[in-house]
């Protein structure tokens, strides 16, 4: 538990994953249960920050919200792995079977427990006196760590249980419990309060840790720091339609040469399978921004499981010709692989801790990017439409453009981002995009091609599950039979309450709230006819 973080390193082909195992596989509510006797004092901002580092997730949401989007289509019985988990995600199911890794209950429990972490270290700040004005700089950025880990943990159980956020109902809406200080029990006595107090207590939270936080870490790319937060910020800003926000945060971390900021996918064309897996996720790459590493067995379904990308979805999703707004084949340079049953792009590295040597059994772990250079400039480029300066929306789709995609040249017009190819483009593009805010024709068109771009460059990372929240986009599940003809399908629509998860059954023993609306799922799609 108290071993750090910022031992981790990823040197070549090997990731040395040692402080992770020992910290991260005991639960840090273990921790704070017990006698204080028996742990150790919170009595130095030293001890303070190696407790923080336990404060950053151990679970992934990617599974989950790949599984569950647009970016899924059922392969049918061929399909290497047909997980439940996978099965009861796809079909919108309101309970989860699987209470582990990679699935809702424990994604909300190991973010409660991060929260549980700040809470702790926040108290531990306070309670020190007779600093030094060096020691009191010290306790200043640790204040803005801990209170920016728990601004992320309650941003994100939000995006995932609540419903999407939207000014004139938030007030309506179920939020999530938001504990602020340290107890022997998780969510002893919470209430979820609404949504709005939720997104009240995000922007607190955020706002006082990002005038606090520092930069001054050994290894800054495993801790939240002033650039990460501020991509962070341009997130959370943009779900609240904040746009002068999200600008300046963005430019504050793009800089004056945004383009150094980006993936270079180009180095990508020349690696093996396996080199471009391990270097996607590397500190190393100027993009990722801040660097997670979770426990997940998402390398083994990225790939194998019955319900993932499919051949048709990249395609009309803008890989095709007839799928984006230049009206080209605009293949990006990190190649995809896997085919019709297999389809991947080679993203993640599987870290494996062997648990019992004999049985070659253990645990599978991912580095994950929680934000990234991309994402920034796609979220500056929507605020800028969304403001009316659309030069500088065309400017930041070019600059996607010409990092990500084989045969660009400037002088081939046909990888020339204009205004009148976006307009024209999604013109006839019958899509209803339905975010809170107004849009006219114009930020429509520039809406889509941001919302298009990042579901390319974003593929089989998660964020595209977030987009469709936003947008409140429906999400059509096709459902084979054991002869693999389509037999029936479920579908999302605008407004749908299975937008967000159910919160775990086991918050049954907390009294807390469940989401409404779960009794629109079908429960005669999980029959044996469609396993």
């Amino acid at each position: 538990m108290m071993n750090k973080l910022t031992n981790i390193r990823l040197k070549g082909t090997a990731v040395t994953l040692s402080a992770l195992f020992a910290m991260g596989l005991v639960s840090c509510n273990k921790w704070l249960d017990k006698n204080p006797d028996d742990r150790t004092t919170l009595d130095n901002v030293e001890t303070i920050n190696e407790l923080l580092t336990s404060g950053y997730p151990m679970r992934s949401n990617i599974l989950m919200y790949e599984v569950r989007s647009d970016n899924a289509a059922d392969k049918g019985i061929r399909a290497w792995a047909n997980p439940t988990t996978d099965r009861e995600i796809y079909t919108f199911q309101e309970y989860i079977s699987s209470t582990y890794q990679d699935t809702p209950t424990g994604y909300w429990n190991n973010m409660y427990e991060c929260i549980s972490v700040a809470n702790q270290a926040l108290k531990g700040l306070e309670e020190l006196k007779g600093l030094t004005a060096d020691q009191a700089r010290k306790v200043a950025e640790s204040k803005g760590e801990a209170l920016m880990i728990r601004a992320y943990s309650i941003y994100m159980l939000a995006q995932t249980f609540c419903r999407p956020y939207d000014p004139s109902t938030a007030d309506q809406y179920l939020g999530v419990p938001c504990p602020t200080e340290p107890e022997d029990v998780v969510l002893k006595g919470y209430k979820r309060g609404t949504l709005k107090e939720t997104y009240d207590r995000i922007l607190k939270d955020f706002e006082e840790g990002y005038a606090l936080i520092g930069n001054s870490y050994a290894q800054p790319k495993y801790h939240w720091t002033k650039t990460s937060a501020a991509a962070l910020g341009t997130r959370i800003y943009r779900t609240l339609g904040q746009w002068d926000k999200v600008v300046e945060l963005g430019n504050f971390v793009l800089g004056t040469e945004p383009g150094i900021m980006l993936r270079d996918m180009t180095k990508y064309r020349n690696l093996s399978y396996n080199e471009q897996k391990k270097l996607y996720t590397m500190p190393t790459e100027n993009t990722n921004l801040i660097l997670n590493v979770a426990m997940s067995w998402w390398v083994g379904s990225v790939a194998d499981s019955r319900y993932g990308l499919t051949p048709s979805i990249r395609t009309r999703a803008g890989f095709g010709d007839h799928y984006n707004f230049l009206r080209v084949e605009i293949t990006p340079n990190g190649p995809y692989f896997g085919g019709t049953l297999y389809a991947n792009f080679p993203k993640w590295w599987e870290y494996f801790r062997v648990d019992n040597i004999q049985a070659g059994t253990g645990r599978g772990f991912i580095a994950v990017p929680l934000v990234t250079a991309e994402e920034v400039l796609f979220n500056m480029g929507e605020a800028y439409a969304m403001t009316g300066e659309y030069p500088k929306a065309v400017d930041a789709l070019q600059l996607f453009v010409t990092k990500f995609f084989k045969g660009y040249s400037a002088a081939d017009d046909r990888y020339t981002v204009t205004n009148d190819k976006i307009v024209s483009f999604y013109q006839t593009d019958q899509r209803v995009f339905k975010p809170f805010y107004p849009l006219d024709e114009t930020q429509t068109a520039y809406v889509k091609a941001f919302t298009d771009m990042r579901r390319v460059a974003f593929f089989q990372e998660g964020l595209r599950w977030l987009d469709i929240r936003h947008y409140n986009l429906p999400v059509e599940h096709n459902l084979l039979s054991h002869r693999d003809a389509k037999s029936s399908s479920v579908s999302l629509e605008a407004g749908d309450p299975r937008y967000a998860f159910q919160i775990p059954s086991s918050t049954k023993g907390y009294n807390l709230e469940p989401n409404p609306g779960y009794e629109k799922s079908d429960k005669s799609l999980m029959s044996s006819e469609n396993q």
